[in-house]
């Protein structure tokens, strides 16, 4: 059994909690053991019956200790990621026990599949990818290290979401689509080819609006 610690008590990190204990009653392996968060008072008026163990920054893992990281920036997610490698953290992989994956899907550790999630066939999922509730992604994709993927976007055929790309809620990409690392596509917009590097877009068809 492994004591499985979440990585914010934030917003996303109280849905993946829910998401982890719908996990645990289907039967997976962990005990839920808390949240590690700086801020001390983040689940105060929320009825958790679960601890803030620590700051990331101030918590050592021990032997049985497995993580998620629930944090939505990739920015941040990244830099708490490594802070917790350094202190040779392991990771946990959540498939939602409502979540679709298919034939030759390959899923990176410290991923999150939320509720509903469809993931079709022979594509490959980064380390810390993060899906939201009911988004799909067809065949031959790939998405990349710290990915954020929020809830209802559709992800075509042939696209490719690189390093620390965030998609808003309803994002949609067209076939062949490319998302550039670290970039931002706002939500409900629909990307027909190409989004560069750290550039933010937004709209149908999505037109850059700025830096991410």
């Amino acid at each position: 059994m492994q004591h499985l610690i979440i990585v914010s008590a934030g917003s996303f990190g109280r849905e993946v909690c829910t998401w982890a204990r719908q996990a645990i009653a289907a039967g997976a392996p962990w005990r839920l053991k808390g949240f590690v968060d700086s801020r001390t008072d983040a689940l105060g008026k929320f009825s958790y019956d679960l601890p803030i163990l620590a700051s990331p920054e101030a918590y050592e893992p021990e032997a049985d200790d497995i993580f998620l990281c629930a944090i939505g920036t990739p920015r941040d997610k990244q830099r708490y990621c490594a802070l917790l490698d350094a202190k040779g953290a392991r990771f946990a992989t959540l498939i939602h026990p409502t979540a679709s994956v298919g034939h030759d899907v390959k899923i990176g550790d410290g991923s999150i599949l939320g509720p509903f999630t469809q993931l079709s066939c022979d594509l490959r999922l980064g380390r810390h990818v993060a899906f939201g509730t009911h988004s799909n992604t067809a065949h031959d994709t790939s998405i990349g290290d710290f990915a954020q993927i929020s809830g209802s976007c559709e992800i075509n055929g042939h696209a490719s979401v690189e390093e620390g790309a965030f998609l808003g809620s309803h994002a949609t990409l067209l076939p062949h689509a490319r998302v550039g690392a670290w970039a931002y596509v706002g939500a409900g917009s629909v990307v027909l080819r190409r989004v560069a590097p750290g550039i933010k877009v937004f709209g149908n068809p999505a037109v850059a609006i700025g830096p991410a």
